[in-house]
């Protein structure tokens, strides 16, 4: 389970609808706490030395061999059936088709070449259940009906005639588990190697989902007992002005009205309301950020040049550019990078600063 960052809990309090392609206004510069006397600001409660739930990692033989056939099922192949094989459900068949309907073929009721996958539903019922049994070289005449919530309204409700030529047809052969396949497929040469590297793989993934579900329970505990003395005046409205340009961009894009994305998207009836709103948001991410940056400086934490590098390039290769990493942060890429890093780094000082209980039965 990967850990709640920074970047995520400020797109789930402005509400962004990923779909639309956001983009916003707004200087980032005004985000970036320089200068703050963050003593003036927080009132923070103790962060070191709180008590944490230990974990304890078991991982069972299935779940060992859940990952085997998941590697088999990989390395599945499709073999070419031979003309007097007949077709079963999971088989690939290659087909022409044509549809028609009072004896006239329609607009899109017909393709040559197509690959089917039978049992796949892509077709209409009866259409691929129709071929179950035939054999390549057979041409197949179904009379079906089209549903009457088929999303093409012309033929929905209607009797069609499809008539069917099977070109050709594959079927997957999934591989044995043997030690060939191990040789082959991975870095080991026995499977009793093999299933203790997917042992550890598991228990790995396992412990990094533990020690998140650690880290955001301390990060809680210590938001809970921090209280916000005042909040920047200069950073409340540089967010402001983000959530703002954040519904303007979603009504152009969706063609609504303004007050119509306040109402669907964040139940406000009025500029008002939403102001409400948005007050709160904003002051629940500006109270995250204070504190980290709090934290990271009474305790000197830091990262590297590597580490940011590492961070934007990560971000990158997700999909992330600067101006989407803006629209939704109101922070250009470095910036960014910066807090989601100190938030890291505290997050780990907290783990590494706490007393872990034993784990609860």
């Amino acid at each position: 389970m990967k850990r709640r960052t920074i970047l995520t809990i400020m797109m789930l309090a402005l509400g962004v609808v990923l779909s639309l392609g956001l983009s916003a206004c707004g200087d980032s510069s005004d985000m970036q706490y320089k200068g703050l006397n963050l003593d003036d600001y927080l009132t923070v409660g103790e962060y070191k030395g709180l008590e944490v739930d230990g974990y304890k990692i078991k991982v069972s033989e299935q779940e060992i061999q859940d990952k085997v056939n998941e590697a088999l099922e990989k390395a599945t192949q499709n073999d070419p059936l031979p003309d007097d094989a007949e077709l079963e459900d999971g088989d690939t068949a290659n087909i022409d088709y044509s549809g028609e309907i009072d004896g006239k073929e329609f607009e899109g009721g017909s393709q040559e070449g197509f690959d089917l996958v039978l049992g796949s539903g892509s077709f209409i019922d009866g259409f691929e259940d129709g071929l179950i049994g035939k054999k390549i070289g057979d041409e197949v005449k179904l009379n079906l009906t089209f549903p009457k919530d088929y999303s093409g309204k012309e033929v929905a409700g209607k009797d069609v005639v499809f008539t069917v030529k099977i070109n050709s047809a594959t079927r997957p052969k999934k591989p044995e588990y043997t030690e060939d396949f191990v040789k082959a497929n991975t870095d080991y040469k026995t499977k009793e190697e093999y299933e203790e590297s997917l042992k550890k793989e598991i228990y790995d993934s396992k412990e990094e989902q533990a020690k998140n579900e650690q880290k955001m329970s301390l990060w809680s505990d210590v938001l809970d007992s921090t209280k916000v003395t005042k909040y920047p005046e200069t950073e409340m409205a540089a967010y402001k002005e983000v959530f703002s340009a954040q519904v303007d961009t979603m009504a152009e894009q969706a063609g609504m009205e303004r007050a119509d994305v306040l109402k669907q998207y964040y139940g406000a009836e009025d500029e008002e309301s939403f102001d409400s709103i948005i007050e709160d948001s904003v002051k629940t991410l500006i109270k995250q950020e204070l504190l980290v940056e709090y934290i990271a400086d009474k305790e000197g934490l830091e990262y590297t040049d590597e580490e940011k590098e590492k961070l934007i390039s990560d971000l990158e290769g997700q999909g992330y550019t600067e101006e989407t990493v803006k629209s939704y942060t109101g922070r250009d890429m470095e910036q960014y990078a910066h807090i989601e890093l100190l938030y890291e780094k505290v997050q780990d000082f907290l783990l590494e600063n706490a007393k872990v209980k034993a784990p609860k039965k």
